[in-house]
Formats: C-alpha cells, sequence, structure tokens
C-alpha cells in the first residue's frame, strides 16, 4: 500500500498502488470536492466567515434594519398627522368657496371648523328694472365628530356628528310693495334697499372618509333646522332658500391634505 498526501484544502484518499478508483469513489470523491468548494464560500481554510461572506451579511442586515426603520417612521408618522386642511369642490363650481380644518381630539373624535362664502346676480330682463339684484352670504360652521372605526389618530372610517352653522345673508334688491310692485320715490326713480338677516342653523350629520398618508376624501349627508333671525324670507330663489324657516338638508364632498 502506498499513502498519498494531497493538499490541505482537499480530503485525504488511500488506494491501492497500481489500482484505479472504482465508480463508486469516484462520485464519492466529487461530491466531496463540490462539499469543500461550498464550504470555501462561506468560511476560509481555518473555519473563519470570508470576506465576502462579511459583505453580504453585512449589507443584507443593512438592509433589514432600513426597511424596519423606515416603515416604523412611516406608521408613527402617519399616525402623529392629526390634522387636515379640506375644501368642496363641489361648491367651486357654484361660485360657492367652502374651506374645512379637521383637528383630532381622541383616537375616535375630532372637531371641525369650516368656513364659507359665495354670492349670486339675479337679472330681472325688464326694462323697468335696469339694475340685477345682488345677493352675498358668509357662514361659520363647527362640527363634532365620532369615528367608529379603531384607528388610533386617524380620521378614515364612518362617522357620526353634530353641527351648528351661522349665516349672514345680504340682499341688495328693488324695495316692493304689498302687490309686488317696486316702489318709486317722488322723482319717480326705482328705490332700491338692502336687507339683511341671520340664521342659525343646528343639525346632525353622517359620513364616511377615507385617506392615505396625505390625501383625504370626506363624503358626508346632514339635516339642519334653520332658525332665521327675521321673516319673511329673502326673494329670489337661493336667498329665499337660505333664509326661511324650517329643516334644510346638507350634502358635502371634500377633499384635503393630512398634515
Amino acid at each position: 500500500m502506498r499513502r498519498l498526501i494531497l493538499p490541505h484544502s482537499q480530503k485525504l484518499v488511500i488506494l491501492s498502488t497500481g489500482t484505479k478508483p472504482s465508480g463508486w469513489q469516484w462520485q464519492n470523491r466529487q461530491q466531496q470536492q463540490k462539499i469543500a468548494d461550498v464550504s470555501l464560500l462561506v468560511t476560509d481554510h481555518d473555519g473563519h466567515l470570508n470576506f465576502v461572506m462579511k459583505i453580504f451579511l453585512f449589507v443584507l442586515f443593512s438592509a433589514i434594519s432600513l426597511c424596519t426603520a423606515f416603515a416604523q417612521s412611516t406608521a408613527d408618522t402617519a399616525a402623529t398627522r392629526k390634522n387636515s386642511l379640506k375644501i368642496n369642490p363641489l361648491s367651486l363650481v357654484l361660485g360657492d368657496v367652502s374651506v374645512f380644518y379637521e383637528r383630532m381630539l381622541t383616537k375616535r373624535a375630532s372637531l371641525v371648523g369650516g368656513v364659507g362664502f359665495g354670492s349670486e346676480t339675479y337679472e330681472y330682463h325688464n326694462a323697468n328694472n335696469p339694475l340685477p339684484s345682488l345677493f352675498h352670504y358668509k357662514r361659520a360652521t363647527l362640527e363634532y365628530r365620532h369615528y367608529f372605526r379603531r384607528r388610533p389618530l386617524s380620521p378614515t372610517g364612518f362617522y357620526a356628528g353634530v353641527y351648528g352653522r351661522y349665516s349672514g345673508l345680504t340682499l341688495d334688491d328693488y324695495q316692493f310693495d304689498n302687490q309686488g310692485t317696486i316702489i318709486r320715490d317722488p322723482s319717480g326713480t326705482l328705490v332700491r334697499t338692502t336687507r339683511q338677516l341671520y340664521v342659525w342653523m343646528p343639525g346632525a350629520m353622517a359620513g364616511i372618509q377615507t385617506s392615505t398618508p396625505r390625501v383625504v376624501v370626506d363624503l358626508f349627508l346632514g339635516l339642519h333646522y334653520q332658525l332665521p333671525s327675521s321673516s319673511p324670507p329673502l326673494k329670489s330663489v337661493l336667498p329665499e332658500v337660505m333664509s326661511r324657516k324650517g329643516f334644510t338638508p346638507r350634502f358635502g364632498l371634500t377633499i384635503g391634505y393630512r398634515f
């Protein structure tokens, strides 16, 4: 028998002199060599992690740590966005401007404040009435909302609330008598007058709000009871609707920004 000493990185194999390795021995040597090659990718000859593997593990753990930190930071940032600033795009089409600010008070309750204003012009299309009727208004709204979805500091999902609205209405129009005829002064000039009244509106509402980390979409429906400061209501369609006494529905769609 003769002993063959192979390099340190290879396995020691003892074969009979003058004989060739059998098929089983040759396959076994190939498998051992593959295992040794794979082992060298992970460890060096001394059994320690090699440089390439250390770099790989460092990059892997760094990426995991960064992803975890980013996810936690995003969640924390979204949870601390207690404010929303919203506008009503539907009212803009009608020439009305409505802006709302919402602030979370607790995990499931918020307070909403809003302001709005607008104006309308009504043409008489009559040679005897050369000037149009001018109507303008302004209002302030305060809402308290309760959200039913359990998401901390996130005003999303279904909600119900109560609100109060206060409006100031001004109508600049001709002055009419009891028969609906415009009053003229002694010189024959048509008399114009400016009438003002204020309307207090307590009501209740329900809606649904959804949002991304930044964008808020709010859809709601409400009903309030109008209590004007004087009567009869102002003439023309919109002034009359806004100044008459009784129940009036409220519908809105707002889009806003969370911060």
